[in-house]
């Protein structure tokens, strides 16, 4: 496991070869891919509730792109059935969002590339036991460092560490997951002076 500093040395060496990453990470994911999946909205949560955490529902599965084609995401898949590129539409076909997922022991990796090629982000996942235990995430703007609490096997708690890049200083809040009858009830980010943001429902 490594830190947001080395974490940061990776985005700036990627971003100054944004072009030559796609050319060769592109061809090699689709010699890999074994399927697709293509929905309305995101499908797939690599992080625990990730979907939900940004507000959104789980979109749907489609049989193919739809006319309208914003916010449909098309999975690409290897053999394992684990997801190694996800596209992402904006208004338009031309315009295609693209994540990367690199597998690792106890790690996964995710770089965000925009429409236009640049890099957005990277993100590194840790896990134990299968359990994830800590996100690592370096961005164009600023970068973030979050650990998962768990009960047993259930999440209750996120506590993230977040500043933009101009910043000196960490800010912190939690994210706290409530649960009724097994399933998810709430998802509400706490912050430090009391204040609460509702996330889910």
């Amino acid at each position: 496991m490594y830190g947001l500093e080395e974490l940061g040395l990776k985005f700036s060496k990627v971003s100054s070869e944004c072009e030559q990453y796609l050319s060769e990470k592109t061809p090699e994911v689709l010699s890999l891919t074994k399927s697709t999946v293509i929905t309305k909205g995101a499908f797939y949560n690599l992080r625990p509730f990730e979907i939900e955490r940004a507000g959104f529902k789980k979109g749907r599965k489609l049989n193919k792109l739809p006319a309208s084609i914003k916010n449909t995401h098309v999975y690409y898949l290897d053999d394992a059935g684990r997801i190694l590129l996800i596209d992402i539409y904006g208004q338009s076909e031309n315009i295609i969002n693209k994540e990367f997922c690199l597998y690792g022991k106890d790690f996964l990796e995710r770089s965000h590339f925009t429409s236009a090629g640049d890099l957005r982000n990277i993100s590194v996942s840790f896990f134990k036991d299968e359990l994830l235990v800590k996100d690592l995430n370096w961005g164009m703007y600023g970068c973030s460092e979050s650990d998962y609490i768990y009960s047993g096997t259930i999440l209750e708690k996120i506590t993230v560490h977040q500043k933009e890049h101009v910043d000196s200083a960490f800010s912190i809040f939690d994210v706290i997951f409530k649960y009724k009858n097994g399933e998810l009830e709430s998802i509400t980010n706490l912050f430090p002076n009391g204040y609460h943001e509702q996330r889910f429902p």
